[in-house]
Order: C-alpha cells, then sequence, then structure tokens
C-alpha cells in the first residue's frame, strides 16, 4: 500500500536525513515520528477527559501513572483550569474542635 503525504520540505529534510544517518527507509522514521505523536494526542485526551470529570492533578497522575506536575504542565497547555482536590473531614477532628 502506497500512501502519500503533505509534509513542510524541512520536515521531509530532516526525516530523510535522520532515515539516512540511521539506515533505514524513509518511511519507518514517518511511521515512529507518526506513532509518538499519536500517543501524545491520547494522553492529552486522558487528561482533558479527567480534569472535566472534575478530577484534581494529584488523582489524575495517580490514575495514569505520571508525574503530578507533567499532568498539571499538560492540563496548562490544554488551557484548563485547576480543579480542587477534594478531601473528606474527619468527623472527629470536628468535634474536638467544637
Amino acid at each position: 500500500m502506497r500512501v502519500m503525504v503533505d509534509l513542510d520540505p524541512r520536515d521531509v529534510w530532516r526525516i530523510q536525513d535522520q532515515a539516512e544517518r540511521r539506515h533505514v527507509d524513509p518511511g519507518v522514521v514517518l511511521r515512529e515520528e507518526l506513532a509518538a505523536r499519536r500517543s501524545v494526542l491520547e494522553f492529552r485526551n486522558r487528561v482533558r477527559s479527567r480534569v472535566l470529570a472534575g478530577m484534581c492533578d494529584a488523582d489524575i497522575a495517580e490514575e495514569l501513572k505520571r508525574p503530578p506536575g507533567y499532568i498539571a504542565q499538560t492540563r496548562r497547555g490544554l488551557g484548563l483550569p485547576a480543579n480542587p482536590r477534594y478531601r473528606k473531614s474527619a468527623p472527629a477532628a470536628e468535634r474536638k474542635s467544637a
């Protein structure tokens, strides 16, 4: 199967250069780049859906097994606000202060 891709000439030169240095077909380099780009987009979509569901950065980081700072950076890159972390208040602490 042959697929035609319209790329910027600079990208074509960069892909060809990498392929020559690695002694592989330029299609291999292009497929690797597209696969990496796809995984980044999938990760961003996972973060977006969890932020919109009301999860905080720490909970998302725990679920996706990434550092909270990376989740916050991704969230900010998407232009989404931070969600507060809701904690259950301890009934014993409330009784002591009353």
